[in-house]
């Protein structure tokens, strides 16, 4: 008989998808048997008794007094309790406040408002990467008080209190207005408020969430950009740690710590912060047509209805380069958006971003990057392995 299949509890009833893809994939490689009961019940098993557990215990005081105190060597997927002594696999939160950063820095925005989940450690190590990218630029950050400042998660929620607060704020604050969310869910509701307060997104509230769930991101009104946490990385190497502590080794010292992998850019945040009323709309058009492959300056300069010499000197005072140039850029960012977040054929994605030959599309790829299409998505692929 062969050696019996580790059987694997899957605590991770009130997170992200991510999670459960990510232990599906470590379990089919290695044979285990997960039972996923609180996928579906989120009721704790008591009784149960099996080889090893995941989890995500966030604030549930019964999980955590489940998982502590069953024999199983279990995991947890995150520092959200940092005050539970567990081994666990974490996100490189200040990695992913630092992205949100040169994301906006890259934007040109010089008012940036961070608006958390909770007052705890992943909330925290998100801000403050994010505060120094910009404060390091000589950026204003601003701060919104948490949505759930303290950790007892009761079941209720002051949700029109919140928004009350949130609509003052988005009124009061600066515009252009650059705002990066602790999540997509926080996020979407930022855009909610904006549409409530008819605000533009992105014109005057540029806005940017964590996680990339497709379908939270692309089934609001504006589109929203996220930053690519690798949930599915973190529970397939937090499956790993299981497996070797279930196989009698010790726990490592050190948390592992998964980075992101990089950041999906929708309408939200397709925008530049400019003061010229001309330059930003003919951006807007820009980016709006980009994928056009017979765009070309004059069409920007008519559709803005503006002379085309009075456009190119507006633009290069505000961006310091030229119409042509932006729109090689705005291609080239859809380019590298699709070879980063997609399986799609290069030939696929050159019709797609306004290149009418893929010949086109390599030779302009690599002489801003330095290399192929295919070696840009082959080296994103090992750097995200590694």
């Amino acid at each position: 008989m062969g050696e019996k299949r580790k059987s694997v509890l899957l605590a991770l009833s009130d997170t992200h998808h991510g999670f459960y893809r990510g232990a599906a994939r470590y379990a089919r490689d290695h044979g285990w048997h997960l039972v996923t009961d609180m996928i579906y019940t989120a009721d704790l098993p008591h009784g149960w008794r099996g080889d090893g557990i995941l989890s995500f215990i966030g604030y549930r005081h019964g999980l955590a007094e489940f998982v502590l105190s069953n024999p199983a060597p279990a995991v947890e997927i995150s520092l959200v309790r940092d005050d539970i002594d567990l081994p666990r696999v974490a996100a490189d939160n200040h990695e992913i406040g630092r992205l949100a950063g040169e994301h906006f820095k890259e934007r040109g925005f010089r008012n940036c408002l961070w608006v958390p989940f909770m007052d705890d450690l992943p909330n925290r190590e998100r801000r403050d990467g994010f505060r120094k990218t910009l404060e390091g630029a000589g950026l204003a950050v601003h701060e919104m008080p948490a949505a759930r400042p303290d950790r007892d998660r009761s079941g209720t929620h002051d949700w029109a209190g919140r928004r009350q607060l949130v609509s003052g704020e988005l009124k009061r604050l600066p515009k252009p207005l650059a705002v990066f969310c602790y999540n997509d869910c926080i996020a979407a509701d930022i855009i909610a408020a904006c549409d409530e307060l008819e605000i533009d997104v992105p014109g005057e509230v540029a806005v940017l969430g964590v996680d990339n769930d497709s379908m939270l991101c692309e089934s609001i009104n504006t589109p929203l950009s996220s930053v690519r946490h690798d949930l599915e990385g973190m529970a397939y190497e937090a499956a790993a740690l299981l497996d070797r502590l279930m196989a009698g080794k010790k726990a490592p010292r050190k948390v592992k710590r998964v980075p992101p992998k990089g950041i999906a850019t929708r309408r939200s945040t397709d925008i530049l912060a400019v003061d010229d009323p001309q330059v930003a709309r003919a951006l807007r058009f820009l980016w709006d047509h980009y994928a056009r492959a017979t765009l070309a300056v004059p069409d920007v300069a008519d559709a803005v209805g503006v002379n085309r010499r009075v456009l190119e000197k507006a633009f290069r005072a505000e961006l310091g380069h030229g119409i042509n140039e932006e729109l090689i850029q705005a291609r080239l960012r859809a380019v590298v958006n699709r070879l980063e977040t997609t399986d799609l054929s290069v030939t696929d994605i050159a019709s797609q971003t306004g290149y009418t030959r893929p010949n086109h599309l390599f030779r302009t790829f690599r002489k801003h990057f330095g290399m192929s299409p295919r070696e840009y998505r082959n080296a994103v692929v090992s750097g995200a392995k590694g």
